[in-house]
């Protein structure tokens, strides 16, 4: 089930990794298991169940690193399984930090991050000091406090510069110093990653309202073109329809005056209702390109049914 919640911080941080940096981790994380592991490895006998026990530990050291790849879909499992592995095998705890920085990255809930970090707290110390405490042969912390040219590897017996208790200590002040570097890289990634998340949803908001503005002032625009065709229109169809009855009056005058009329001047009457006809007729075209112009269907509807209906007047005086 989905972590993801309605909030305006999401508990699921999307945060992506570059291929180059899952293999840089991979190969950092088996790499410091493989060097623990071949140190605690010294101070067993090759004939003895431990030291096979070790072997098979380094074996899986080899692989171990791929542990991380998980860390994407399931960082939560992937700590948990890291930690595991560094409790029950002779491992650095690098694997289990960067697991835990993995974690903390893209997971933004409180209780997670605090269990996480105590947690984490405790793997790394308690693999540090368990280093510590080993034989200084088998001790990565006591190689590192060793004097230079001395130990088996130079035929003579190792020599400290340090006591145990003061190894101890280091060990424990490393760790959570590892600790605190692991957290805080954690924590600046997910910053970042809701940083870029924010940004993201403002530059889409702010490109929402932009298309909104430009939608009302289009929609303005073309009401107020609208509302001046409908003004120029309703001008239009009143000359029309004072034309139209003018020309229906004078047509009527020349039917009842036909009889009385010579030719002559039945032909100038004609000629006359002729030309009020043609201009009815440019009036009424140019009412329909006024009325597409107008976006008001029913106004649109009732002025070509005006229109209609004037042109048929018009034609009257071509039938009689």
């Amino acid at each position: 089930m989905s972590e993801t919640t309605n909030s305006p911080t999401p508990i699921e941080v999307p945060v992506r990794t570059k291929g180059w940096q899952s293999m840089v981790m991979v190969v950092c994380a088996g790499f410091m298991c493989l060097a623990q592991t071949a140190f605690a490895a010294q101070r067993f006998g090759q004939d003895s169940a431990v030291y096979v026990w070790m072997v098979f530990c380094m074996l899986v050291a080899f692989a171990i690193g791929f542990l991380l790849l998980a860390r994407s879909h399931y960082p939560r499992a992937t700590f948990v399984a890291a930690c595991v592995v560094v409790l029950v095998f002779p491992y650095d705890p690098i694997l289990a930090l960067m697991a835990l920085t993995a974690l903390l990255a893209r997971r933004n809930d409180m209780k997670t991050t605090v269990r996480a970090i105590v947690a984490g707290g405790f793997v790394t110390l308690a693999a540090q000091v368990r280093d510590a405490l080993r034989p200084p042969e088998a001790s990565i912390w006591h190689m590192v406090f060793a004097k230079p040219d001395t130990g088996s590897q130079y035929g003579t017996d190792i020599i400290m510069l340090a006591d145990d208790r003061t190894i101890v200590i280091t060990a424990i002040v490393a760790a959570l110093l590892e600790l605190a570097i692991a957290t805080l890289a954690g924590l600046h990634i997910r910053s970042r990653a809701l940083a870029s998340l924010a940004t993201a949803k403002a530059d889409a908001a702010d490109a929402q309202v932009e298309q909104l503005k430009t939608t009302i002032d289009s929609q303005q625009l073309a009401d107020a073109i609208a509302a001046e065709a409908h003004d120029t229109l309703a001008h239009s169809l009143s000359l029309l329809a004072l034309n139209a009855s003018a020309l229906q009056a004078e047509s009527k005058k020349l039917a009842a005056e036909a009889g009385s009329l010579d030719a002559g001047q039945l032909a100038g009457q004609a000629s006359r209702i002729a030309d009020k006809t043609e201009e009815i007729r440019k009036q009424a075209a140019g009412a329909l390109d006024e009325a597409h112009i107008s976006s008001a269907g029913d106004r649109l509807c009732m002025g070509r049914v005006q229109m209609a209906r004037l042109v048929e007047r018009a034609d009257l005086p071509d039938q009689l």
